[in-house]
């Protein structure tokens, strides 16, 4: 169902549309494309096994920008007949695949952007719950599994072909990952424990926190790392040092912040909820509250369960479990009158780059998809803005790339990029003979051709995605990103 609204500055959040999903989100949020297509799960309260030839029911929803439906499909179980229950958020990985993880299929499914084919999946023996997938900066993926077999933190190649490590095999993870700068991976477990771990896969240290958590980790600019979680009597918000998860300062919390977790603003100032219903602001330098939402004195909200997001204006974007849609300032006041948008909201928002905010919730076990219109054009640029850091869900403090960049060929350029028609142009100073070479981001060459004396080639039997090509001119070498759109 479409529904669409007039613009109403100062008043509540705008409704552009929204989008009736078969059943309840529980637990999952919403991931934008480049393109500005909008992926979310929902989770199917009756799992009725498909006999072949027919499929099973979709549970995982591609919408387009204006609130039609691109496609639809279904991460399953028993051998892929069966729609499989969902309580994790799909990811991005740089060359536009899905990736997405069922809960008793133990399976990471990846997915084609553009058709929703399953491009590959992997049966990794463990559950996936309250996470996401997230990427290495070469396209490696992390996932956390918390239940049943090889359960752990492990590392995949990008294509799900290889399984490179397990990090605490046996140990439940219910947490989505964060990757800092120089490639350390951060997760708590259940088991009361941060852990930062190198990038083959050994500790670098652990920390305790509390008790359990199936928070998201957040990573500030100084290289800070926060997390929020449960103790024996309330919940917890630490930041640690990411050298040796020193703690920089703990803050307890009256009551636990299990799910969820806190975002960071331009400035430093760390947001966040919890299931005491209000959303706090803290200092980064000491940890020291610097406001609350409702006040002190004034009734909380239902529970916060939830990441916030950050527009580029410094608003904050939340829902509560009463299905009340809130949008404060920086200073902690109503930015917007709260919206009803349904029975309960346990999905975090995001944000695309035209500023529209996605949010799904749950009226009636119907899932909705909702975007919202503010005065926001984007994103918060600095920090950590949103749930696992970016409207890709990459967890990544650095930007997530497929390919490498070097060039030894004057003046060599390719246009347009990314192509759209099937025709690219190359051109350098001489523009003598070339060799070309056109890799998919697992290496793999798909293209190529010698000789080439003119500029334009045709590549329209390539799919869309990623590539990286690679020039060859008088024994000079020029590898650059192609994007096929």
């Amino acid at each position: 169902m479409l529904l669409f609204a007039v613009l109403a500055y100062g008043q509540t959040p705008t409704t552009l549309w929204s989008y009736d999903l078969p059943d309840k989100v529980n637990r999952t949020s919403p991931v934008i494309a480049s393109d500005g297509t909008v992926y979310i799960a929902c989770d199917l309260s009756t799992r009725e096994t498909a006999v072949p030839p027919a499929l099973p029911d979709p549970n995982f929803f591609a919408v387009n920008s204006d609130g039609t439906l691109k496609w639809s499909t279904s991460i399953s179980e028993s051998n892929f007949t069966k729609p499989d229950a969902i309580e994790s958020s799909p990811s991005i990985n740089a060359d536009g695949s899905i990736y997405m993880g069922g809960k008793y299929s133990r399976v990471v499914f990846r997915l084609n952007a553009v058709t929703g084919d399953t491009i590959r999946t992997r049966h990794i023996n463990t559950r996936q719950r309250y996470t996401a997938p997230v990427f290495k900066t070469d396209g490696s993926v992390y996932i956390c599994g918390y239940d049943k077999g090889d359960r752990g933190l492990r590392s995949l190649s990008a294509d799900l072909t290889t399984e490179n490590w397990i990090f605490a095999a046996g140990t439940k993870f219910n947490s989505t990952p964060a990757i800092g700068s120089d490639g350390t991976i951060y997760a708590s477990s259940t088991d009361g424990n941060i852990y930062a771990i190198n990038p083959d896969g050994t500790e670098k240290w652990s920390a305790a926190y509390g008790s359990w958590a199936a928070t998201a980790i957040a990573i500030g600019t100084d290289g800070s790392v926060y997390l929020a979680g449960e103790t024996a009597t309330g919940g917890v918000l630490v930041s640690y040092s990411p050298n040796d998860g020193t703690e920089n300062w703990s803050i307890a919390l009256a009551m636990k912040a299990n799910h969820g977790g806190p975002v960071i603003a331009d400035d430093g100032t760390i947001y966040l909820g919890g299931a005491e219903g209000r959303l706090r602001a803290y200092d980064p330098d000491d940890g020291s509250e610097v406001w609350s939402y409702p006040a002190a004195a004034n009734p909380a909200l239902a529970a916060i369960e939830v990441v916030p997001a950050i527009d580029n204006n410094g608003n904050i974007y939340f829902g509560t479990t009463d299905g009340m849609f809130y949008v404060l300032d920086d200073g902690g006041a109503e930015a917007y009158t709260p919206i009803d948008l349904g029975d309960e909201i346990k999905s975090s928002a995001a944000i695309a780059s035209d500023g529209t905010i996605y949010v799904a919730s749950t009226d009636a076990d119907v899932g909705k998809l909702f975007a919202l219109q503010t005065t926001a054009t984007g994103l918060a640029s600095g920090d950590w803005p949103m749930y696992a850091g970016n409207i890709q869900h990459t967890g990544n403090v650095n930007a997530v790339s497929l390919s490498t960049i070097s060039n030894s060929i004057e003046n060599f350029r390719i246009y347009p990029n990314p192509v759209n028609n099937g025709e690219l142009y190359i051109s350098t100073l001489l523009n003598d003979n070339k060799s070309i070479q056109i890799f998919n981001v697992l290496g793999k060459e798909v293209y190529s051709k010698n000789s080439i004396t003119n500029e334009k080639i045709e590549i329209g039997e390539l799919t869309t995605g990623i590539y990286i090509l690679k020039v060859v001119e008088n024994d000079k070498v020029a590898t650059t990103k192609l994007i096929i759109k």
